[in-house]
């Protein structure tokens, strides 16, 4: 169930721009190995925080400084190396 909030027009669902067979292939590991997670257990930490914030400013209190933005991660590597993860793990199981 979705709260009007979450629902947004998909707009133009045509790929903008090629994707390699490489990224298709991590994409497609990396749905079957989440096909079991709980969804249940996923929360949004960014809208816990904003609620937060509104409801703070709104009883007339400041908000708190930002914090210090962390590096960016490469996202790619990350998937990389959980894809790798995955895959040793699931070699492990197997013997």
């Amino acid at each position: 169930m979705h709260t009007p909030e979450e629902i947004r027009d998909p707009g133009d669902l045509s790929r903008p721009a090629s994707t390699t067979d490489r990224e298709l292939e991590i994409a497609e590991l990396l749905m079957t190995e989440m096909a079991g997670v709980d969804i249940t257990d996923l929360h949004d930490d960014y809208a816990q925080a904003l609620n937060l914030l509104v409801d703070s400013l709104a009883a007339g209190r400041t908000a708190a400084p930002p914090l210090e933005p962390q590096p960016p991660v490469d996202l790619m590597a990350a998937l990389e190396e959980s894809v790798r993860n995955a895959r040793r793990t699931r070699a492990e199981h197997r013997s």
